[in-house]
């Protein structure tokens, strides 16, 4: 008896359904965000921000604005800044020459503080923005690197680097629960923030 169940047929496909189900959810473990936060960091030092334009090194065009439109929302939605609204950044931005704000020194940062009445900045790079298809599920996958510069000295007082790969194992072997692509961006963009308080 012993020596039938263990050459069952459905023995061995209870075993190989266990065994992927396992293999996927080990491989689609996160991995752990980076996070910098200043010694000296006070939020109540920072009553107004802005955001700048991020940094887009994905094959979307539109990756940047998209991410930056979300983290603004998040920002002002999780308190405790009032948000500069993007174009009023993108106005100064351009009255002071300023086309690529992945490039700004201490100094453009202490003029833009200035001119937009905000304490900090917030500027990133959006590292991968894509949505793979398998099949009918649709697999999204974002990586951010975002950072808070104080807007008087240009000093980075906080940062965070995240990511989201694909989707679980349940929606990967079932195509329960798709998400989007941003649902994907905004649960990054929360957990980075979530580091904030």
């Amino acid at each position: 008896m012993k020596h039938q169940l263990a050459k069952s047929p459905k023995l061995r496909g209870t075993r190989l359904v266990l065994l992927c189900l396992t293999l996927t959810a080990c491989a689609t473990s996160p991995a752990e965000d980076a996070v910098f936060v200043h010694e000296n960091l006070d939020l109540a030092n920072y009553t107004r921000v802005a955001v700048l334009p991020l940094e887009n090194l994905t094959g979307d065009r539109f990756a940047g604005e998209r991410v930056r439109e979300l983290l603004s929302v998040e920002l002002a939605a999780q308190g405790p800044f009032d948000v500069v609204e993007p174009g009023e950044v993108n106005r100064v931005l351009r009255q002071q020459g300023l086309g690529d704000a992945a490039a700004i020194g201490p100094e453009q940062t202490a003029a833009l503080g200035a001119a937009l009445k905000a304490q900090a900045l917030f500027v990133g790079t959006v590292m991968d923005f894509e949505e793979r298809r398998t099949g009918s599920i649709s697999l999204p996958e974002v990586a951010l690197s975002l950072r808070m510069l104080d807007a008087e000295t240009g000093i980075q007082v906080w940062a965070v680097t995240g990511a989201r790969s694909s989707a679980k194992w349940s929606t990967r072997l079932f195509g329960v629960g798709e998400e989007t692509q941003t649902d994907a961006v905004l649960r990054v963009v929360r957990k980075a923030l979530r580091t904030l308080e």
